[in-house]
């Protein structure tokens, strides 16, 4: 599986993209790409759509993360 599948695959079973993995897709996309990723690129754009998966800022990342640290099995 390639980076970009494994980033839109971890985006869609946590409900969520972070402004990390959104940059990390970037670099990917811009490096090396094939249709196999441009087909995971379009799911990830329609879960977004759908409101399936929710971009994050920077800001709710850090919310999250704190929220995590202090209840680690929510």
């Amino acid at each position: 599986m390639s980076p970009i599948n494994l980033v839109v695959q971890k985006a869609i079973c946590r409900g969520y993209l972070t402004a990390e993995a959104e940059q990390t897709l970037c670099e990917y996309f811009n490096s090396n790409c094939n249709l196999q990723d441009i087909t995971a690129l379009t799911m990830l754009q329609r879960t977004l759509i759908s409101g399936q998966v929710k971009r994050l800022s920077n800001d709710d990342q850090i919310a999250l993360t704190n929220r995590q640290a202090l209840h680690p099995y929510i």
